[in-house]
């Protein structure tokens, strides 16, 4: 038998001996299972997972605890078929909503306010005329400006007085009389600036103000004047404002005044142009006032009370009219001491002469010989019943009469306008007349004023007496 060629052993390569080596490292090194890898994770790992799987689990179950109905009501009884999750969103919702209207209400109630406190207030009516209401916005700032004209007078008239009492202290003789002049006005003046006083005196200056509008609209229609015969001009208040505007005291300025009062250049020259009205107004009456002119002889009997005159003119009715009735119902009933021991005979009276109710009434153009009055309210606040016994188109006028009636034209039409039936003046109301948003900052109304009083013995040369 053939014996079988045996060969050497094939020397190993190196890859081989490679992965020998490899196989031989396996097989010396301990076997990893899962059992192992989770004995070896860290804890940390292991925690998390937990808490993965809890919070997976809790969230399934607040799912599912979410979305149950307990049949309770969220509120008065409604929302017995909502889940805990649609309660939970609507009581957010809720609570959401009423913080809104809370804020919401808050901003309304501060804006109320200061809608009320610029808006509202300024434009509440202190006194109206003929249906048109003034503003006590308008007042306050009439009242600005009346106080500060009246203080730069003021102050003004101390000036001179000082001065004038210097030149009397020193013998000047001429500076006597001037002095007592400015004295006399100052005294006056400082009167006026009381604010008793100088609140009663803006609020009848608005009062009249429209007065002398409406009646401008009406002499416009019955004379044909032209607007522009009342209503003041640029120019006019142009010139009227400079003048105030430099009549300020030293120290004192015009833009210090309408800063302290709110006031605008056009509040200033709204409160000039009644003041120029006034005395456009004034120029035309007076310019009415002529002579001869038309003159009515009238008689009359006053009384306390409308009633008491109703009885008077029943009377007289009575009577006839005849003129022994009027003598002996003026003697007995009127209060007119200078005309009831004569019948009642007033004479002749021209317009602007005389009481400006009677006269509304004798004046009227349809008026004739022997007309009888229905009771008369007269300015005084008494209680007439008139005649007229007489007409005449053209008979002359005092010329002292005349004078004095062009002078004071424009008062006498004012208290005329109050009587006259169908227009309306109301009263100006107190508390806002005097109220302290109303009152000037600047001047201040309760500013000490120096005490007036005439230099005695002034104009007498050094250590002569006084007096005695």
């Amino acid at each position: 038998m053939s014996t079988p060629t045996q060969h050497p052993p094939a020397k190993p390569t190196k890859q081989g001996a490679r992965a020998t080596s490899s196989a031989k490292s396996a097989k010396g090194a301990p076997k990893t299972t899962a059992k192992t890898t989770a004995k070896t994770a860290p804890k940390s790992t292991k925690a998390t997972r937990v808490s993965g799987i809890v919070n997976r689990s809790r969230a399934k179950q607040t799912a599912r605890v979410s979305g149950l109905r307990d049949g309770k009501p969220l509120f008065l009884g409604w929302g017995r078929n909502l889940t805990r999750a649609q309660k939970s969103q609507y009581q957010h919702l809720a609570m959401w909503s009423f913080i809104g209207v809370i804020v919401l209400a808050v901003v309304a109630t501060l804006g109320f306010g200061v809608f009320n406190e610029l808006v509202l207030v300024p434009n509440q009516t202190i006194v109206s005329v003929n249906g048109t209401n003034i503003s006590q916005d308008t007042y306050r700032k009439e009242l600005a400006y009346q106080a500060q004209t009246l203080w730069n007078k003021l102050q003004a008239e101390i000036a001179q007085k000082n001065s004038l009492d210097l030149a009397v202290q020193k013998g000047d003789l001429s500076a006597n009389t001037q002095d007592s002049i400015v004295t006399t006005q100052l005294q006056t003046d400082e009167a006026n600036y009381a604010q008793a006083t100088i609140t009663q005196t803006s609020a009848r200056m608005l009062v009249e103000n429209q007065l002398i509008v409406d009646g401008a609209k009406a002499f416009e229609q019955q004379d044909h004047v032209p607007a522009s015969t009342f209503e003041p001009s640029a120019k006019q208040i142009d010139a009227a404002l400079a003048a105030f505007k430099k009549a300020f005291p030293n120290g004192e300025t015009y833009s210090q005044f309408t800063s302290a009062n709110g006031l605008s250049d056009s509040d200033v020259r709204s409160a000039i142009a009644i003041q120029i009205r006034r005395d456009n107004m004034q120029t035309y009456l007076a310019k009415r006032l002529v002579s001869p002119t038309k003159q009515i002889h009238l008689r009359r009997i006053e009384t306390d009370t409308a009633a008491n005159a109703a009885k008077v003119r029943s009377e007289l009715l009575a009577g006839k009219l005849s003129d022994a009735t009027w003598t002996d119902l003026a003697a007995k009933n009127s209060l007119d001491t200078n005309t009831k021991a004569t019948g009642g005979d007033m004479g002749w009276v021209s317009q602007g002469t005389g009481d400006g109710g009677i006269e509304y009434w004798a004046f009227n153009s349809a008026r004739k010989v022997g007309d009888l009055s229905a009771v008369i309210t007269d300015t005084s606040g008494t209680f007439d019943v008139v005649q007229v016994l007489d007409i005449n188109p053209s008979l002359p006028v005092d010329a002292a009469t005349l004078k004095s009636a062009q002078g004071n034209a424009l008062d006498h039409w004012l208290t005329m306008q109050r009587v006259i039936p169908g227009i309306k003046v109301g009263s100006a109301n107190s508390t806002m007349l005097n109220a302290s948003r109303n009152l000037p900052k600047k001047p201040d109304l309760n500013a000490a004023l120096p005490a007036i009083t005439p230099t005695v013995g002034g104009g007498l040369p050094p250590g002569l007496p006084t007096g005695g």
